[in-house]
């Protein structure tokens, strides 16, 4: 169950009991409270293969491992399948309690399960390390530090916070040797993410409570405050993401290291480090009968040109979500404390507008370059050409947002706007924490 549904299903159930609506800023809160991690297994069937591995378990042990993970699974089960038979079963006491009382009566049960999960985990873990010789008792650490990388790893809400650098490195098919040579920037990165998401998950457990009190007493600044302390370790741990990206593609050589480089930032930041769609065009632009050496040399030299500019942009675009998308974390909260404030402000809609319109330009000169370069003739076989002649024509339209900016041509988004731009959501890591990119970046000719 991802968190998402999780968090989708509690606030279902409470509206269903009391006729409350998960607003973003209750939703903002209670991804924080710890309501999806009552519902998730702190141990699962998979893990298995963690414990042999890191802990070098003999043959005789697994059926055992095996047979533990078993009862506990089956008491978890118990577990949640009861909590939500109570919840289901409070239905009246949670309605008289009223809107403000409402989230106090449901949170007992769940504190109550809480407590009995965290003790369920204890338990697995003394009769595992029953089993467990002294060697591989000290093995033990290593294997906090792998559970950590698969469980919490995936946690993240921020651009970049949840991808896996040494997974990125095995994608990229970086060679044992050069590995080897990087032996000692893998270890300090692993050493340093293990420390950042052990920040943020000990972040998350001291805030819960504070958390849960916060939403049953209503109180937004409080949880605000909560939020914005797991809120930092968040970018902390993106900043050292961001800053390992560097290090390792150092480390990793003039051959590999822009090949690991480009394959981490799109899978890092997929929106902004996708590959540009003018990129095929010049493919397409040089692909055309009868152009003369010096055409072809006009094309390259455009190209080039667009590729560095394009660079520029994703980095600015790249640095805009670092700061953008921190905030989202606790915007609605924070309009909520500040609901009635006659200072309160909505932020804008599309926060990378301007960005994205700068694009969008840029592409539109750089087809219209290129079509000089080619002459009309052979322009209009060049992809799209027909609707991008089409939209040329229709009449210009106001601008939606109100500005002074002459707005696309009537019906043109699809051909010069939307097509080209970034979606207006912020790319967000996937249900399983590692973003995929569109395409594997295969060396330097970074925009494509």
């Amino acid at each position: 169950m991802t968190h998402s549904h999780s968090l989708r299903s509690f606030f279902t159930l409470a509206s269903l009991c009391v006729g409350l609506s998960a607003t973003p800023s209750h939703a903002q809160l209670g991804l924080q409270a710890g309501f999806v991690e009552a519902f998730q297994a702190d141990y699962l069937n998979r893990d298995i293969e963690l414990f042999v591995d890191f802990l070098a378990l003999e043959e005789w042990q697994v059926p055992t491992i095996e047979s533990l993970l078993q009862d506990y699974s089956g008491d978890f089960r118990i577990g949640v399948d009861g909590l939500r038979d109570e919840m289901k079963g409070m239905k009246d006491q949670i309605i008289s309690a009223g809107d403000q009382g409402a989230m106090g009566v449901i949170m007992a049960p769940i504190n109550k399960w809480t407590q009995e999960k965290a003790r369920l985990k204890q338990r697995f873990i003394d009769n595992l390390k029953s089993i467990l010789s002294e060697e591989q008792q000290a093995r033990w650490p290593q294997l906090e530090r792998a559970m950590r990388r698969e469980k919490e790893l995936p946690r993240g809400l921020l651009s970049g916070e949840s991808v896996d650098l040494r997974l990125v490195s095995r994608e990229c098919e970086v060679p044992p040797d050069v590995m080897f040579v990087a032996k000692d920037t893998l270890e300090a990165y692993e050493v340093g993410l293990d420390a950042a998401l052990l920040a943020r998950a000990d972040q998350m457990a001291e805030s819960q409570d504070k958390i849960k009190e916060a939403l049953i007493a209503q109180d937004f600044a409080r949880g605000l405050e909560e939020l914005e302390l797991i809120v930092a370790t968040r970018v902390a741990l993106r900043d050292l993401q961001d800053r390992s990206i560097e290090t390792l593609a150092a480390a990793y050589g003039d051959r590999w290291g822009p090949i690991f480089r480009a394959r981490a930032l799109s899978t890092a930041y997929p929106v902004v480090f996708r590959p540009s769609p003018m990129i095929p065009y010049f493919a397409a632009a040089r692909e055309l009968p009868g152009l003369s050496p010096e055409q072809i040399t006009q094309l390259n030299e455009l190209e080039a040109g667009f590729v560095t500019s394009y660079e520029d942009w994703r980095f600015r675009l790249a640095a805009s979500y670092r700061i953008v998308e921190p905030l989202k974390q606790t915007e609605e909260t924070r309009r909520r404390m500040n609901q009635g404030s006659p200072n309160a402000e909505k932020g804008p809609r599309d926060p990378h507008h301007a960005l994205n319109a700068e694009r969008e330009t840029k592409d539109a000169e750089t087809r219209a370059a290129i079509a000089a370069i080619v002459g009309t003739e052979l322009s209009e076989q060049l992809p799209g050409a027909a609707k991008i002649a089409s939209a040329a024509r229709r009449p210009m339209v106001a601008p939606k947002d109100g500005s002074s900016e002459p707005g696309l041509n009537a019906g043109s988004e699809s051909v010069v706007g939307r097509s080209t731009g970034e979606p207006r959501s912020l790319g967000r890591p996937n249900s399983n924490g590692r973003d995929r990119p569109a395409q594997t970046p295969t060396a330097p000719k970074t925009a494509d």
